[in-house]
C-alpha cells in the first residue's frame, strides 16, 4: 500500500520461484498524506479567515511553504498519541500580518480543543486527530472492502509505504483496524520504500509475472456502417461503402490478467484503397466496453502512422496492430503486412496526445 499524496494499493502473491503475480488491479484514492495537509489548510482558513490566508499566501509564499511544512513534520509524530498538544510554528511574517483568531471559530471548539497562537499554533490532541479523521475513514472503508473480495482471502501482510506511511497516527489506526486479519509492516525510512523499489524493479522488471490490467485499453478505427446501430453523425462514406467513424477496438479490458512480455494482436485494413498512411490513435477507458474513442472519459494515450506503400489490393490489406506490455512500459506497434513497414511509439499515460 502506497500512501503519499493519494492512496494506492497494490496486492501481489510470491511466488514458489520468488517472482509476483499480482492478483489484483491498482486501487485507490484522493485520501492521502496531502488530503490531510488541506484539512488543516482548511483549519486554519476557519480559524484566521480564508480571505486573510489566501492574501498572506500571496505575499508570504515561503514563509506559507515553511508553515506547512513545519505541519507536514509534525503530523508524523507522536505527541497526538501521546495526548500532548502539537506546536505549529508560525513564521514572524504570519504573526505580524495575520490577526488573531477570530472570536466566532473558537466558539466551535470545546473546552478540550483549545487552539492558542503566540509564537506557535498549539493544537490539542483531539484537534489534531481531526485533520486526519476522514483520510483514515476513507482509507479504512477501502480497504475493508478490498479485504472481503474472494481473491484477496488469502492476504497475510499489509506493508505500507510513502511519507504518510510514517505517521504514527496512520499506522496505530491501521494496525487496530486490521492487525486481526494479518501483519501490518512498516519499513524504516518507508518514504524512501518507495524510491528504491521503483529502482528495483527498474533492474529486475520481469520479476512481476502478471498484472492485472487497471484500465481498458483500445484503438480508434473505422467499421461499416450498420443502420440502427451506429449514429448517423458517425457515418461517412468511403469509396462508395458507409463506415462509421470513431470506434473503440478494444484490445485488453480492464481487471484481465497479462503477462510480463506478451503481445496482444489485431488486424486492420485502410478504409480508403489508395491510402498510403494508416494512422492509429491508442485509448484508455474506465469503463469495459466503451463504443466509440469520444465516448466520456476516454482518453488518448498514443498515436502512430505506418506506411503502406503498395495499394495494388486496394483495401484488401492487412495492418496488424499490437500492444505489447512490458515490464515498465506499454509499447503500441503497427505492421504493414505486404510492406514490412513498422511504426512503434511508447504509450504516454501523463500527456493527452
Amino acid at each position: 500500500m502506497l500512501l503519499g499524496g493519494t492512496l494506492d494499493v497494490t496486492v501481489h502473491e510470491k511466488q514458489d520461484d520468488g517472482s509476483i503475480k499480482e492478483i489484483h488491479k491498482v486501487t485507490g484514492g484522493p485520501y492521502g498524506g496531502m488530503k490531510v495537509n488541506h484539512q488543516f489548510e482548511g483549519l486554519l482558513d476557519e480559524l484566521f479567515g480564508d480571505e486573510k490566508l489566501y492574501e498572506y499566501r500571496k505575499v508570504f509564499p515561503s514563509d506559507w511553504l515553511r508553515l506547512t511544512g513545519d505541519f507536514e513534520d509534525k503530523k508524523r509524530g507522536l505527541r497526538a498519541l501521546q495526548n500532548k498538544e502539537t506546536r505549529i510554528r508560525l513564521p514572524q511574517s504570519f504573526n505580524s500580518s495575520v490577526p488573531e483568531i477570530l472570536p466566532h471559530s473558537m466558539e466551535r471548539y470545546g473546552e478540550e480543543d483549545k487552539i492558542f497562537k503566540n509564537e506557535y499554533l498549539c493544537l490539542s490532541p483531539r484537534v489534531m486527530k481531526k485533520q486526519f479523521e476522514p483520510v483514515l475513514e476513507a482509507m479504512k472503508e477501502h480497504l475493508t472492502v478490498l479485504l472481503r473480495k474472494p481473491e484477496l482471502s488469502r492476504v497475510k501482510v499489509m506493508l505500507l509505504v510513502g511519507g504518510f506511511a510514517e505517521s504514527s497516527l496512520l499506522q496505530q489506526e491501521i494496525k487496530n483496524e486490521f492487525a486481526d486479519r494479518c501483519r501490518v509492516i512498516v519499513p524504516r525510512d518507508a518514504a524512501k520504500a518507495v524510491v528504491q523499489g521503483a529502482v528495483m524493479f527498474g533492474k529486475m522488471p520481469t520479476k512481476i509475472t502478471e498484472r492485472v490490467v487497471a484500465t481498458t485499453y483500445g484503438c480508434a478505427c473505422s467499421r461499416d456502417f450498420i443502420e440502427g446501430v451506429h449514429p448517423n453523425e458517425k457515418k461517412f462514406v468511403a469509396d462508395g461503402i458507409e463506415k462509421c467513424r470513431d470506434l473503440f477496438s478494444c484490445f485488453v479490458k480492464e481487471n484481465e490478467v497479462v503477462k510480463v512480455g506478451q503481445r496482444v494482436r489485431q488486424v486492420f485494413y485502410p478504409v480508403y484503397a489508395n491510402d498510403t498512411e494508416i494512422k492509429f490513435g491508442f485509448y484508455t477507458s474506465p469503463t469495459t466496453n466503451p463504443q466509440f474513442v469520444t465516448d466520456p472519459g476516454l482518453t488518448k494515450i498514443g498515436s502512430l502512422t505506418v506506411q503502406s506503400p503498395d495499394t495494388q489490393r486496394g483495401r484488401d490489406r492487412e495492418i496488424e496492430a499490437s500492444l505489447y506490455f512490458g515490464g515498465t512500459e506499454i509499447t503500441a506497434t503497427a505492421r504493414d503486412i505486404s510492406s514490412g513497414n513498422i511504426a512503434k511509439t511508447t504509450l504516454d499515460f501523463f500527456h493527452v496526445k
